[in-house]
């Protein structure tokens, strides 16, 4: 079970759910790639550096597979919860009513991929930045959307 299902509270519910984007495996296959090519060159002066090389690799996939699997991005109908990491964990959790904006920067690489990094600015004056998240301008229409209906509701209960 995921940390944004386990710490849901009483009529809260997700309305959008994203992860970190796959681009984080870029490294491990780079360095996957090189380890290949180097093992293909059958050059016993690069026995030593290849070992040290494998392990890095190792290393690369452990890490960013935790990361892919520790990271949880949601907006719910009450806050935007959003949580990665496992050794060094990054977590927030924001109630709508104090999230001012939604700011999303992405280089053209992500522009075509579709990540990016999202900040959210609370009304104390306090950001809170995660980056390399899939699908970053949907996460932030998700939190317009919910904020919306939530001035709806607030409107309407003032009315009666």
């Amino acid at each position: 079970m995921h940390y944004i299902d386990q710490n849901l509270l009483p009529g809260e519910r997700i309305l959008y759910r994203t992860k970190k984007h796959a681009i984080i495996f870029i490294t491990p296959l780079i360095l996957t790639g090189l380890a290949f090519y180097l093992h293909s060159l059958n050059n016993l002066a690069l026995e030593t550096a290849l070992w040290w090389l494998n392990l890095a690799v190792i290393l690369a996939w452990c890490h960013e597979l935790l990361n892919y699997a520790m990271s949880d991005f949601a907006v719910t109908n009450k806050r935007v919860m959003m949580r990665e990491g496992f050794i060094f964990r990054h977590a927030n959790e924001m109630r709508l009513a104090t999230v001012a904006r939604v700011d999303i920067v992405q280089s053209l690489l992500g522009q075509i991929l579709n990540y990016g990094t999202v900040s959210i600015n609370g009304f104390g004056g306090g950001t809170d930045v995660f980056s390399l998240i899939a699908f970053p301008y949907a996460f932030q229409k998700a939190v317009q959307i919910a904020l919306d209906k939530q001035d709806d509701k607030q409107g309407k209960e003032q009315l009666t």
